[in-house]
């Protein structure tokens, strides 16, 4: 269950950051012309193909009723989305307002089907893993106390037969309650490692990885959202209002950004990219008001221009540089998240086979013993 959890968890994930960078990269690219639009539309391209690799791995690894809903209505949303997009572009090719109209409900359906219904999917699958979780690191308390009971019973065997046979020491026995020893020490040991090491991949791993995504993901959001307010030319006064809610989850005083910088700003490995990140948001943030003001004083060209142009000074480069800090941090986390599972892994490796060795050594030395009081007695 743990695996599968695992598994799900991921493509949700990927599948909800793939949806979201299809719309960001979709509405830029209605906005774009030339060779920076044909760069953009293969980043929509490629969105897309991520998302369905993700939605096939998701089919595949889903468990419950709810989870198997939910993929088959992204299945169906899919291609209609790109329907929609693709009718857009066509006719803003042709010069064609309608166009915009297009684009305009291809975001809300992703807006309001597609990435609700992707959230779901990746918070039941982050419940299920931390379910697997505290499995993981729960302590044996039942298996130790078996093998303590066992252990019990030896020692009150060897007295037993002290008494009986006027022998201080059995050796079968005593190799038996060796063996219990080293089946006892063994399952703590393995539990206590497996469970720090399960701790591990949460905190410096899954925990951080949440985070980053939520960032990626709103400021992929916001990207789009920018972009709709250009589209629409001013008709679609929502627009602006959720760009602003978008980025004050971003980079509000108590946003996304500013609580990776308070809980990892001292990680040697994330400091620089989070700190790069807060800066490339805010210098996104403060371009965006030049934006909007070129748009509503009627230079749309210029507005279109530094919104979504390949100059310096333009949105685009700050959006692509806070993507790439995120990416580099969410990199940087992910290898710390599958180096603590797998020293998780390790320390289980082999454990069953060789506590049942144990187990298994424990009982042949104790028949032994009893048989050697046996033949004496007899004899």
């Amino acid at each position: 269950t743990s695996g599968c959890s695992g598994r799900l968890s991921v493509a949700a994930l990927d599948l909800y950051q793939a949806l979201s960078q299809a719309d960001a990269t979709a509405a830029s690219s209605y906005l774009t012309a030339g060779a920076a639009s044909e760069e953009v539309r293969e980043a929509h391209r490629e969105a897309l193909r991520d998302a369905s690799v993700a939605l096939t791995t998701a089919a595949g690894e889903v468990e419950t009723p709810a989870d198997v809903e939910l993929v088959a209505r992204l299945n169906a949303h899919l291609p209609g989305y790109t329907g929609l997009v693709e009718s857009a572009r066509t006719f803003n090719r042709l010069g064609e307002p309608v166009g915009a109209t297009y684009q305009r409900q291809a975001s809300t359906l992703m807006r309001s089907e597609m990435l609700p219904d992707a959230d779901n999917l990746q918070h039941n699958a982050i419940d299920q893993l931390n379910e697997a979780r505290d499995s993981a690191v729960s302590f044996p308390w039942a298996t130790v106390a078996l093998a303590a009971a066992t252990l019990a019973a030896l020692v009150w065997a060897q007295l037993w037969l002290s008494r009986k046979t006027n022998r201080v020491f059995n050796l079968g026995l005593l190799g038996a309650t060796a063996a219990m020893i080293g089946v006892a020490g063994w399952l703590v040991l393995v539990a206590l490692a497996s469970a720090s090491h399960t701790d591990r991949s949460h905190e410096e791993g899954a925990d951080p990885l949440e985070l980053l995504a939520e960032a990626q993901i709103a400021a992929q959001q916001a990207r789009a959202e920018e972009s709709l307010v250009l589209i629409a030319r001013g008709e679609d006064g929502d627009a602006e209002g959720r760009y602003t809610d978008q980025m004050e989850l971003l980079t509000g005083e108590n946003g996304l950004l500013a609580r990776l910088n308070e809980s990892y700003g001292d990680d040697p490995a994330l400091a620089g990219p989070l700190a790069a990140a807060e800066e490339s948001a805010g210098t996104w943030s403060a371009g965006h008001d030049e934006v909007i003001k070129l748009a509503k004083d009627g230079a749309y060209g210029e507005a279109v221009e530094m919104a979504v142009g390949d100059s310096d000074q333009s949105l685009a480069t700050s959006f692509d540089a806070l993507d790439e800090q995120l990416a580099e941090a969410t990199e940087i986390s992910a290898d710390r998240f599958v180096d603590a599972t797998g020293d998780a892994r390790r320390a289980l490796s082999g454990a069953a086979a060789g506590l049942a060795a144990l187990c298994l050594a424990a009982l042949v030395s104790a028949a032994i013993g009893v048989q050697m009081r046996i033949s004496e007695y007899h004899a």
